[in-house]
Order: structure tokens, then sequence, then C-alpha cells
């Protein structure tokens, strides 16, 4: 089955041949952008998309919908009898805000299937409150190695990721914190912390202590879960596939600890799986 691209979504050389090099490892790769019919409602898919039945069916759980919401953009990765397919999605409701910026942010989500094309472990999503920490650890696990891929194959993306964040500086400064039972904003803040320490080399981002500060501020309890992962990424070689995979179930038992730790409702049960179906 030949795989095309969904509604006119225009791909940069950078990404036209990373694309050509996932595929060519046997990973389909389908962009499309997804629309909310309103806000809160059902999420509305180009007709023209390839195995559109496969992703609306993603599209209609809840937990997913949820955190899709909250995103620029995320992926999808379904195992089909004749294949595997990655699914981009860019979250048409944001198109102002990620349209300037979209090699970065398509390549990022790229990185997410050149992972599991590569054959390197990846955590399940499971609807439910499992669902924001399967996302999360496979995001603090895997930024590692796209960051790199990303930087080798010349495509800029740190400019529009700090910037980002130093706009979310100013809420954590003076707003109050998530209610205590919402696991998945500190999950979230974690990631996005972690991230900022693993990427940034001292004195890279000039804004770094002010973020670190209102991070502390914002969500205290999360500082500590930050020193552990960040402690346990830098000892182990992630390019490993055996330390890959270590490092994920590693880091969602973190993050779970943290997202417990927290709540005043039924505690998270469950384990990282083997293998993942979205991302």
């Amino acid at each position: 089955m030949r795989i095309v691209l969904a509604t006119a979504i225009t791909l940069s050389a950078a990404l036209l041949a990373w694309k050509a090099d996932i595929e060519a490892r046997g990973v389909a790769v389908v962009v499309a952008e997804v629309r909310s019919e309103a806000p809160g409602g059902r999420v509305i898919v180009p007709q023209d998309t390839p195995l559109r039945e496969v992703l609306e069916a993603w599209l209609a759980v809840p937990d997913f919908r949820q955190q899709f919401a909250l995103m620029y953009a995320t992926s999808i990765i379904q195992r089909l009898p004749d294949r595997e397919v990655a699914f981009v999605l860019l979250n048409g409701d944001s198109r102002p805000l990620w349209e300037p910026r979209m090699e970065a942010l398509l390549a990022h989500e790229f990185g997410h299937a050149w992972v599991k094309a590569e054959k390197y472990p990846t955590p399940v999503f499971v609807p439910g409150p499992l669902a924001c920490l399967a996302i999360h650890t496979g995001d603090i696990v895997q930024h590692v190695l796209i960051r790199r891929e990303m930087e080798r194959r010349g495509i800029a993306y740190r400019q529009d990721w700090l910037a980002d964040l130093e706009r979310a500086i100013p809420s954590m400064e003076s707003s109050p914190p998530p209610p205590e039972e919402d696991r998945c904003s500190r999950a979230r803040l974690a990631a996005e912390w972690v991230d900022v320490r693993l990427a940034l080399a001292p004195g890279e981002w000039p804004a770094q202590g002010r973020y670190e500060a209102a991070a502390r501020r914002y969500m205290p309890e999360v500082a500590p879960t930050v020193d552990r992962i960040v402690d346990y990424v830098r000892s182990h070689n992630l390019a490993d596939r055996s330390q890959h995979r270590e490092a994920l179930f590693a880091v969602f038992e973190m993050l779970k600890e943290l997202a417990d730790s927290r709540a005043k409702d039924q505690a998270v049960y469950g384990t990282l799986k083997k293998k993942r179906a979205a991302g």
C-alpha cells in the first residue's frame, strides 16, 4: 500500500528524507491535520487520510483525545496485520501557534516514528489513569535520541522550544498549583523539566535559572523526581537497546510514584508494557 500525506501539508527536504528513511525500515508514515468539530467534541479526520478508520478509532478514546487537546502534535504507532504505521497528527485547533515552526514540530514526531523503526522498545498507551504516564515516559527516554538525530539532520528546533518555555515562566511564577489529584500535570512538568536539564549545556539558556525557580515554586514536589530521572538517564547509554528498555521501566515507575504521592483518590495501578501503540 502506498502511503501519502493527507491534506495540504508540505514537508521540507529534511523531513522528506527522514520520512523515506523511516519507511525504508518498515514503518509507513501518515501525516494528517485533525480538528475538533466543536470545543471538547468529535475530532474530524480529513477524508483523504489513509487508514482513516484506524485513526478515528484512536481519536474516539476520551483519554487520548484529552491528552491530544493539550498538544500541538502527537504520533500514534499502530501495528497492523501486514505493516506498522506511524500516524503523525497535527492539532488543527492550534494551527496559528504551530504553523511558523511546523518543520521542528513534525521532526519531533518523526523522531518517535524513527525510534520505533530503529527497533527500540517503546511504551504502550493504556487508556485510563496510566495514559499520560506512558506518554511522558516515552518522551523522556526517546527525546535523548531524537534530539541527537534532529541535530544530525540539521533540523533547527531549539529557538522555538526555548521561546515556548519562556512564555510558560510567568504563569508558573504566579498561578496556583493544579489539584492534588491531577497526576498528569505533574508528570507533564517533570518531562518538560527533564528535557531542559538534559538538552542544555550549563549557561546555554540565560532564562534557565528563572525557569527552574518558577517550576519549583509551582510544583515543588516534582523537583526530587526530576533530579532522580536526570541522574538515572545521565548514567545510562540510551542508544543501547537493553539500557533503553530498562530506562523506560525505571522512568515510568518514578513518574508513577510522583503521581500517586499527590493523588487523594485511588492510586495508579499497573506497570509499563514492552511495546506501545501510541506516543
